[in-house]
């Protein structure tokens, strides 16, 4: 028999039921949150990918060594869950092993490291850049047998239980929800807070045990969040249609290339890596894999932002192109579990596969890209403001 859940369609799911995600339960078979299962999936897969030993390098922001933080995380989920985890990031090691093999021959592994926190890329690469600008969780490095050449190969790795491996691409902050978002978002945990004053001078934890303890009041303050995220897509929306209609089409292409993470790092602009996006997901087959170049695979698109158009659907925005929709990006909060949650989106390709370009018909002239200056923002896992959250 069908669960109600099973009649609900991904959007809603993503939207909606993620939110309620709760933290690692060892003791529960599935009590593995999203960001514990990125996070070794990342550790697993360098290590794999290192000959079956833990990476030695980087620590991540609480200095913990890769070991460290795997060892720890492994302990707040239950064994079975781990054991499919490590499938997962085995096969991956195995796929981008033999994808390295096949775009760069009789080249052999140096290294591998992790690359959780700002600043990582840079000591491989040379180059600076934010997690915005490169968001690799671990780094490859080969040398040529013959020649000595060595390359830097980021990889930016995606891990799903589900069968569709259009999984998020990216987690924005609220700056990336359009300029209207920070007032209504503002605006709405006054209310919370006029209406609920005992949670005003709570730190997180407070608020959550609160949550706990008052149920039906939590679940009114999820129903008005709920509007909250509907509103700031809403609004978001119109925002991005108004610059369209005016010609202002830089600012959301460059937009939309935050919400597909679609565009070249600056190691690779400096000709000193490569970079690609691993996906992992999950059919009746087994673990599945799936490569892109996020700087290369929509550039014919955002070359063409005459046939853009942007719509909005409950709490997500969507992109169209030529009447395909290509993208989406939908409002979350960091957590359902705090009353007093911060406002964030992910971003995700949908429905329309990257393509070349049709060399047939006169080209567009190109939209110049211009890169994201150094901000505050870091891309994480589930998917966490444009952060790279790992967990300790």
């Amino acid at each position: 028999m069908k669960r109600f859940i099973d009649f609900l369609d991904e959007e809603y799911y993503e939207n909606v039921i993620d939110l309620f995600e709760e933290a690692d339960d060892p003791t529960r078979e599935g009590g593995v949150s999203n960001n514990t299962k990125g996070v070794l999936h990342e550790l697993l897969v360098g290590k794999f990918l290192n000959n079956g030993e833990h990476m030695k390098k980087h620590e991540d922001i609480n200095k913990l060594s890769p070991q460290e933080v795997h060892d720890k995380l492994k302990a707040q989920i239950h064994p079975k869950d781990y054991a499919r985890i490590s499938e997962k990031a085995e096969s991956a090691a195995n796929h981008i092993r033999k994808t390295l093999s096949e775009s760069h021959p009789e080249h052999k592994m140096r290294e591998v490291v992790w690359t959780s926190k700002p600043g990582d890329t840079e000591k491989v690469t040379g180059v600076p850049a934010t997690q915005l600008q490169d968001s690799s969780d671990i780094y490859v490095t080969t040398r040529h047998s013959k020649s000595g050449k060595v390359v830097h190969h980021g990889w930016s790795l995606k891990v799903s239980d589900k069968s569709n491996k259009e999984i998020p691409a990216s987690s924005l902050g609220m700056k990336s929800s359009g300029s209207k978002a920070e007032q209504l978002f503002r605006e709405h945990q006054k209310k919370i807070k006029e209406k609920y004053p005992e949670l005003v001078g709570k730190n997180d934890v407070a608020r959550k045990t609160w949550a706990r303890e008052n149920p039906e009041k939590h679940e009114d303050i999820r129903k008005a969040n709920q509007e909250l995220l509907k509103s700031v897509a809403t609004e978001h929306e119109k925002e991005l249609n108004d610059k369209l209609q005016s010609g202002n089409h830089e600012e959301v292409i460059d937009h939309i290339r935050n919400v597909l993470a679609a565009k070249t790092t600056p190691a690779e602009q400096a000709g000193k890596a490569t970079f690609q996006k691993h996906t992992t997901y999950q059919t009746a087959k087994g673990p599945q894999h799936h490569t892109s170049k996020p700087g290369e695979d929509y550039e014919h698109i955002l070359r063409d932002p005459n046939n853009i158009s942007v719509k909005s659907s409950g709490a997500s925005v969507h992109f169209y192109y030529k009447g395909s929709k290509f993208a989406s990006q939908s409002q979350k909060f960091d957590s359902q579990s705090d009353p007093l949650s911060n406002l964030k989106s992910a971003g995700k390709s949908a429905n329309i596969k990257p393509e070349k370009e049709d060399i047939s018909s006169p080209a567009t002239p190109a939209v110049k890209r211009k890169e994201p200056p150094a901000t505050s923002h870091i891309i994480i896992h589930g998917g966490g403001q444009d952060k790279k959250v790992k967990l300790a």
